[in-house]
């Protein structure tokens, strides 16, 4: 039998495990452990681990974009076996952007005028005087613009190659809606011309006067020539093909020079801003 002495000590050892067990519990309710400067301890289950990097933040913005676009004489052979030049022209737009870590992506709103140099044209395959001319109209003597608005999805990636210097390249697709018409006259050459020789017999009628009054009065054997104007789709695909630099002065401000092919080939400025 115990003894009275015996069980008090027995009572007093229970008592004492169950006020250390009911201090380790409020110490895990109150908190991580601390090590001796008064941060978590390393094994501390509330340890942060991880934190948000530039990589995984998303930051959104706006744009403006100025291009030149332009189509040389030589690319212009590829489709006609004589022209009267190339054509450069100047377009004007906007851009939304996601940007995620080394990726942006764009949705681009932009307008050019589409001006062809005035002259006599001649389709690949085709020879006068056997085969009829055009000879296309400016703006000024036709009265009519030629241009198109373009919306476009653009995916772009980066490259660091100094601080604070990228290379950019990237690519996307779009539509792109005409405005406007070309026009142009339908000549039958005289005698005697050729693709390499169209002066004078493929001139048309001056076109200072045809643009006034949509006809005007030659020596070519139908007499009469009426400007018509070409059959253009109204709606077009835009495939882009972008290279390029960028210049990132802060975290919200970006300056890209880029060119590429957007359906015609490109140079351009574009200034974005990050919010």
């Amino acid at each position: 039998m115990p003894t009275s002495g015996e069980n008090t000590m027995r009572l007093g050892m229970a008592y004492l495990m169950i006020a250390v067990s009911t201090l380790g519990g409020a110490n895990a309710w109150a908190g991580p452990a601390l090590d001796d400067s008064g941060k978590p301890a390393a094994n501390s289950p509330e340890t942060p681990t991880t934190t948000q990097s530039d990589e995984d933040q998303v930051d959104y913005g706006v744009g403006l974009r100025l291009r030149s676009v332009w189509v040389p004489s030589a690319i212009m052979g590829l489709f006609v076996a004589r022209s009267a030049g190339g054509a450069q022209n100047f377009g004007i737009g906007g851009e939304l952007i996601r940007r995620k870590g080394t990726t942006e992506l764009q949705l681009g709103f932009e307008f050019e005028h589409i001006t062809l140099d005035e002259g006599v044209y001649i389709e690949r395959g085709k020879n006068v005087p056997g085969d009829e001319a055009d000879y296309i109209l400016s703006p000024t003597h036709s009265g009519h613009d030629l241009g198109w608005f373009t919306v476009d999805f653009t995916f772009i990636n980066h490259v660091e190659i100094a601080s604070g210097f990228q290379f950019r390249y990237g690519g996307g697709a779009g539509i792109g809606i005409i405005t406007g018409e070309l026009d142009h006259f339908n000549i039958v050459c005289a005698g005697g011309s050729s693709n390499n020789n169209v002066d004078p017999g493929c001139l048309p009628p001056d076109p200072a006067y045809a643009g006034k009054n949509g006809t005007g009065t030659g020596h070519y054997s139908e007499g009469t020539q009426t400007i018509a104007k070409y059959d253009l789709p109204p709606v077009f695909p835009v495939v882009n093909a972008i290279v390029g630099f960028q210049y990132k002065p802060n975290q919200h401000v970006t300056i890209n020079l880029e060119g590429g092919i957007r359906t015609l080939p490109f140079i351009g400025l574009s200034v974005d801003a990050f919010f």
